[in-house]
């Protein structure tokens, strides 16, 4: 009862947080579900392509959709307020048109782009199949996370998110092994299919519109000159298992996918919960109302360092737990590819001043940099050190994408704000480097568990000692928000 008063403080940005989270949570539960089973019923060769189908998903997802439901999305619900749902159903429309038309340019060059995508025609034209209906469920998805409908949202997010564990789980497990890999694919691809059908049909319903002018331009306008960005962005998370695949080989891509997914649980729900701080980001900047907004987002950074420290600190168990012997060499770049998420999460919190103020020229260039200097460093430096050369590469580069984004925020403020401070930058520097140097203590006493977990019982204590303090802070921050709105 006392946990339900002290909910009701929550102003409804934070419990739409809260939900959002959980939605995520889910898709991270199903996610650890299906991961050990996939890892036994692959082969690591089987299980590395596997990770370069995804990753090359990501790539191609790019292109073919414009990523609609990213920056412009959130811009144009704020910018429409009262044509939200036109804007989505249009907004679907003009994904489904990119991707045909990629679709066709692949057709048109299939065997320059089936040797230089590495794998297999029938999966690529499985991604265009899945890319054809699956902005539709994000369009949506954005939609209720802009407006704080996270009970809707949790429910069919936790219905995919079991589907798509299950089903491949169990076709892998029907089929025999030199099959298994494609059976996985094609029933993943399936339930993504299916579910986007019906949103896409929802959405035309909802929004009565298949083709408007104006949102088709806004949308092209907005979102072109981001595509370097997007694309660095995918580059910085997918590019290592294609080069690694490339370099060195399908098992050790395998191997690193792995370990990498597993850190990138923390990348789901530091995702999740940027897009749901996104319209309460939105909403501070435009009242101008800085000292709520660096409160929170302070708060924020240190639950998702916390969040980085705990991973690191329990990475050996998690591997035995979730992989065969195969896997557990990769177990110090647990701590490095957390801490990408941590950095990942911190560029986000930057860029979304810039999308705010539509600086999107500034966005693209500190994206194109960090990118470009991964590519480089891991071709240089994949062949000496193997494939943990990648995961250190990407942390360098996510950090080199806070600072980017950061001097560029500055900037945009400067021009914008009259050179207000919305984030405490030394504040920000002093955490991270504190996490960062802790994160890699934790390897040097991967050894000694009972020094480990006995960290965290601590660390817990202390959480819990202080908070009292974590409740005022949200009732402070709820008691301004009723003084501004009143």
């Amino acid at each position: 009862m006392k946990l339900i008063v002290k909910y009701n403080y929550f102003p409804k940005q934070v419990k739409a947080t809260i939900w959002f989270v959980a939605c995520q949570a889910v898709q991270s539960g199903c996610k650890f579900l299906a991961m050990p089973l996939l890892v036994r019923l692959l082969t690591t060769e089987q299980y590395g392509i596997y990770s370069v189908f995804l990753s090359w998903l990501q790539i191609i997802t790019l292109f073919a959709t414009l990523n609609l439901h990213g920056g412009v999305f959130n811009n144009a619900m704020y910018k429409y307020p009262a044509r939200r749902n036109s804007y989505t159903a249009a907004s679907q429309s003009l994904s489904a048109v990119c991707t045909l038309t990629c679709f066709a340019v692949y057709l048109l060059f299939h065997g320059t782009w089936d040797r230089f995508l590495g794998i297999r025609p029938l999966y690529i034209i499985l991604i265009f199949v899945q890319l054809l209906f699956t902005e539709s469920f994000f369009v949506w998805a954005g939609k209720q996370r802009y407006e704080y409908r996270y009970v809707s949202l949790l429910i069919y997010t936790a219905l995919l998110a079991v589907l798509y564990m299950a089903l491949p789980v169990i076709s892998a497990s029907i089929f025999p092994q030199e099959k298994r890999l494609t059976a996985v694919i094609v029933s993943g691809v399936f339930v993504q299919v299916a579910v986007g059908f019906g949103f896409m049909v929802y959405n035309y319903i909802k929004g009565k519109t298949f083709y408007n002018r104006e949102f088709w331009s806004y949308s092209l306008r907005f979102n072109i000159p981001l595509i370097p960005h997007y694309l660095s962005g995918i580059v910085l998370g997918q590019a290592d298992r294609v080069m690694i695949k490339r370099y060195i080989g399908a098992a050790e891509a395998g191997i690193y996918s792995f370990t990498y997914n597993i850190s990138l649980v923390i990348n789901i729900i530091t995702t999740s919960v940027n897009n749901a701080i996104i319209p309460y980001t939105y909403e501070k900047l435009k009242r101008r109302d800085y000292e709520n907004l660096r409160r929170i987002t302070f708060f924020l950074l240190l639950v998702v360092g916390g969040m980085c420290l705990a991973f690191s600190a329990v990475a050996p168990e998690l591997l035995k737990v979730f992989a065969t012997a195969e896997y557990y060499d990769a177990v110090y770049l647990v701590p490095v590819i957390s801490l990408s998420s941590y950095f990942t999460f911190l560029y986000c919190l930057f860029g979304n001043v810039e999308f705010f103020f539509e600086a999107n020229r500034f966005i693209t260039m500190a994206s194109i940099i960090g990118a470009v200097v991964n590519v480089a460093l891991n071709y240089l430096l994949m062949p000496v050190f193997g494939y943990y050369a990648a995961g250190y590469t990407t942390l360098f580069c996510y950090i080199l994408f806070s600072v980017g984004h950061y001097v560029f925020m500055r900037i945009v403020c400067r021009r914008k704000l009259d050179g207000d401070r919305i984030y405490n930058g030394a504040a920000i520097l002093l955490l991270s480097v504190i996490f960062v140097l802790s994160a890699f203590g934790m390897m040097a006493i991967y050894d000694y568990p009972a020094i480990r977990y006995g960290i965290i019982v601590a660390v817990m204590i202390v959480c819990f000692l202080g908070r009292r303090k974590i409740i005022e802070m949200v009732k402070l921050a709820r008691g301004k928000n009723l003084k501004k709105e009143g």
